[in-house]
């Protein structure tokens, strides 16, 4: 379903103002910039206020690296070099501030790690969000149908991964439709914030920056949705194949670079984990004559890293 589609499903359904958990998300959201996201600025410079000199220097070069950050862009030899001339220029006009963020950030500028960490934070909750909206789009069940009954339309917590599938997916899905209208300041400023977090995160990779470690938050939901998804592909009867195909789906849909890769090494060591106790509860149940076997539909997102510079 696109993004339009969705918004227009959702406005349908709801009425009313939002209250309860989208109403407390929407209030603790960042005041929105004066000026939408624009193409030509593809990062934020109003969360991270401190880096706001480097992200302005660093419009053109996100532009052209899709968000993404490099040291090696910036290597001198390779700029002098550089045949294309926008892409020179942009490296060129952007290198002292570049220089001069990464001398800050290995002196341990306690503001700047501040909002590395911030980032960071703001990453791992995308990550993990963009694999699940993945997953269920590959289950075919964003939006669960039917519906959930008593879920309502501002009902936005989809980090409650215990509860039941449909009900999770459900509240991911008002979730994008509530990031698609203006609770969140207006389309596109979360996902320009996301992009500008991950473009922080990488700039303090590259400048050898220990970044920390994964959210428990993070690990719980991994954790939790890694079980029950595998306990849904086996209550469906999906073939072990189609089961790997699925799991690497969810792992590809967190994202590229380092900061995802630590992600999906934690999720594989779930998956792992949960895979061998629920073999061996299927073939227990199979023994006994009344495993229940379904099909399911898998269609798949994936997701990278910018190209080289």
């Amino acid at each position: 379903m696109t993004n339009i589609a969705l918004q227009k499903q959702q406005q349908q359904r709801h009425s009313g103002q939002p209250s309860g958990a989208a109403a407390a998300a929407a209030a603790a959201a960042p005041t929105q910039p004066a000026e939408p996201p624009s193409q030509d600025q593809p990062l934020e410079d109003f969360t991270f206020r401190h880096f706001a000199p480097l992200l302005r220097a660093c419009q053109g070069y996100a532009k052209l690296s899709g968000c993404r950050f490099r040291s090696s862009s910036f290597d001198p030899a390779k700029i002098s070099t550089e045949s294309d001339a926008t892409k020179s220029r942009v490296k060129r006009e952007s290198a002292a501030t570049v220089e001069e963020y990464q001398r800050r950030l290995r002196q341990g500028d306690k503001l700047l790690l501040e909002e590395v960490d911030r980032a960071f934070r703001i990453v791992m909750q995308e990550s993990v969000r963009n694999a699940m909206m993945g997953l269920f789009q590959t289950l075919d069940m964003f939006p669960p149908s039917p519906p959930p009954p008593g879920i309502d339309d501002d009902d936005c917590c989809y980090e409650d991964v215990e509860a039941p599938l449909p009900v999770v997916s459900q509240r991911l899905y008002n979730d994008q439709a509530r990031r698609l209208g203006s609770d969140c300041g207006g389309p596109g400023f979360l996902q320009q914030r996301a992009k500008t977090a991950a473009f922080i995160v990488d700039f303090a990779e590259e400048s050898e920056v220990k970044l920390p470690p994964i959210p428990e938050t993070q690990q719980s939901m991994l954790r939790e949705i890694s079980t029950r998804v595998q306990e849904e592909l086996k209550q469906r009867g999906e073939s072990e194949a189609r089961q790997k195909d699925i799991r690497s789906i969810f792992l590809r849909g967190l994202g590229g670079g380092a900061t995802a890769e630590s992600l999906r090494m934690e999720a594989e060591k779930f998956w792992g984990e949960n895979w061998k106790s629920i073999a061996l509860g299927v073939a227990t149940v199979a023994a006994l004559g009344i495993l229940t076997v379904a099909n399911g539909v898998a269609t798949g997102q994936r997701r990278g890293r910018g190209s080289e510079l």
